[in-house]
């Protein structure tokens, strides 16, 4: 990852998450049908979010991930929940995706949390190189997500 990619968090940043929004809307348009930008944009300040955080480089930002309390299709057995990961086409392959996923977890960790999970459609293999556990697979409304845990060291 560039050295210059600087995680923080998303309210250092007042305003970015109208950009967020617009970025999930164009990225996932059957999750977000019918919604307004208003309504995506709310999402970040959900009271299940415990923090979001945002990657910048040189000042503009390029990628998000939330730490969310539940996750919406999972069974409420397990929490904090790894979600909304989202990095800017022109900026993935580079790192900045673990690098805020490592963010959001250590911010779990630092909270008390044992163990962090998260749910993806595929990439599990990277996550299991980095030491998370797959614990199964479930179906959401529309496919089936591994889903994975990391516990804290």
């Amino acid at each position: 990852m560039d050295e210059h990619v600087v995680i923080r968090p998303l309210e250092e940043r007042p305003g970015a998450a109208a950009l967020l929004a617009e970025w999930f809307m164009a990225e996932w348009p059957e999750y977000h049908r019918g919604k307004t930008l208003g309504d995506v944009s709310s999402m970040f300040r959900l009271r299940d979010v415990q923090q979001t955080f945002i990657a910048e480089l040189d000042d503009e930002i390029i990628g998000t991930v939330a730490l969310r309390n539940s996750w919406s299709d999972a069974p409420q057995i397990e929490t904090p929940w790894v979600g909304g990961l989202f990095v800017r086409p022109s900026d993935r392959g580079q790192g900045v995706a673990m690098a805020l996923v490592d963010a959001a977890c250590a911010h779990a960790f630092s909270s008390g949390h044992e163990s962090v999970h998260i749910a993806v459609r595929d990439g599990a293999d990277s996550y299991e190189q980095r030491g998370w556990k797959m614990v199964g697979t479930m179906m959401t409304d529309t496919e089936s997500v591994t889903v994975l845990r990391c516990d804290a060291a």
